[in-house]
């Protein structure tokens, strides 16, 4: 007889717990109403070679936990030493595992300790953004062998062992990502059960969920400026650090056409960091405008104009249908910039060069930002409601319930 106790897990990095709790804040507090006792659980040490992982990763964010004394009173984070650690906590435990955590080659002993313990998985993919990340330029040809085959081998290999019953098959797939749903359950791989995920189910976005209960103010009140690092984790595994010289570069052009976009417009400029960079850094390049962590939406809500290079933040203001003025720089790598570029062109707003458009013509580039404004329908179609006035995360957490306990 099985007297286990169920409860619902989140597997997920501690690196960065602040970015994981702040995107998913919404539903950890719904999670939290649900259910008795949820437990956050540390992939770092759950891997194959934790210590080589983290240095091929070259890891340049910051471990903190200043926002996770606002987890809810019933989240418990569990910080394995190793997978004997792991198992010694499931003794008198059945979880249902939300999977957070990336399908690399050092993860996959994760995933056969998953197997081992016969644990249920989901996984919540309903951001509503475009994301991926494919490196299409050459820079460090070992690096970038390494980048591909650990971003690309490695999940076909899972695929594989999942079908061949080495690893578990995820349940339940929670996607906010039309096009590929549709896409992906007319595949015959995926009507006979071949794909990593048995089942892709769609449901609203973050971004739409907030907006519905949040309720907060929109105006257009500053031009809010989403910062992206040039030593991005995906980049500095290709790449390695950038130079001072050319992050000083970069931080110069862009801080003056921030300041042009200032003067134009009559409006203040706030800079919004992600919350795994270090704050103390980019004050440093932006001297003269406020840097926030951990208040990118509210700023975004409060945008006349909001400037990006390549962020998922951009999500909420395609939603909120603000004016969008994207970037780049020519101390990004190729990558970088090719990337900026693609996710411009998909979403369909203005993309400018830092250094080489700065004697932009205002009149102009604010009637392109507001024309390009009708393109972001087709986005907003794609990735964020499908059911009107419906909380994706309600759903989620119905079907988790009704399936799993």
């Amino acid at each position: 007889m099985n007297n286990k106790k169920k409860y619902l897990s989140i597997i997920t990095s501690f690196t960065g717990l602040d970015s994981t709790f702040l995107t998913h804040n919404l539903f950890f507090e719904k999670l939290s109403k649900n259910f008795e006792k949820i437990f956050i659980i540390n992939s770092e040490n759950l891997k194959f070679f934790p210590k080589i992982a983290r240095l091929v990763y070259r890891q340049v964010w910051k471990q903190s936990f200043t926002e996770i004394n606002k987890l809810p009173d019933n989240f418990v984070l569990f910080d394995p030493k190793d997978s004997k650690d792991f198992s010694k906590f499931l003794q008198d435990k059945n979880l249902l595992v939300i999977n957070n955590f990336d399908r690399h080659l050092f993860t996959i002993k994760l995933h056969l300790l998953l197997k081992k313990h016969k644990i249920k998985q989901v996984i919540i993919s309903n951001l509503g953004s475009l994301g991926g990340y494919d490196v299409g330029y050459i820079t460090h040809f070992f690096r970038f062998l390494f980048f591909h085959f650990n971003q690309t081998f490695s999940k076909k290999l899972l695929v594989l062992l999942s079908n061949l019953g080495i690893v578990s098959k995820v349940d339940i797939q929670f996607i906010s990502n039309k096009q590929i749903v549709e896409r992906v359950e007319k595949s015959f791989l995926y009507k006979k059960n071949l794909l990593f995920a048995k089942e892709l189910m769609l449901v609203n976005s973050r971004t739409y969920d907030i907006y519905l209960e949040k309720k907060i103010p929109i105006s257009e009140d500053y031009i809010v400026h989403l910062d992206a690092s040039l030593d991005y984790l995906h980049e500095t595994s290709i790449r390695g650090l950038s130079s001072k010289e050319k992050k000083d570069r970069h931080y110069y052009y862009l801080e003056r056409f921030l300041k042009k976009l200032s003067n134009e417009f009559k409006k203040e400029v706030l800079v919004c960091i992600h919350p795994s960079y270090h704050l103390k850094e980019h004050q440093g390049y932006f001297k003269d405008f406020k840097v926030l962590q951990f208040k990118t939406r509210e700023c975004v809500y409060k945008s006349f104009l909001v400037t990006t290079f390549d962020s998922g933040a951009i999500g909420d203001a395609i939603f909120l249908k603000k004016r969008i003025l994207g970037f780049i720089s020519d101390s990004m790598t190729r990558s970088e910039i090719a990337h900026a570029r693609n996710y411009a062109k998909r979403v369909g707003y203005l993309k400018l060069n830092t250094e080489k458009d700065y004697l932009f013509d205002k009149e102009k580039i604010l009637f392109q930002m507001n024309r390009n404004i009708s393109n972001y329908e087709k986005y907003n179609s794609n990735f964020h409601c499908f059911e009107a006035n419906k909380t994706g995360s309600d759903k989620i957490i119905k079907i988790i319930k009704d399936r799993f306990f």
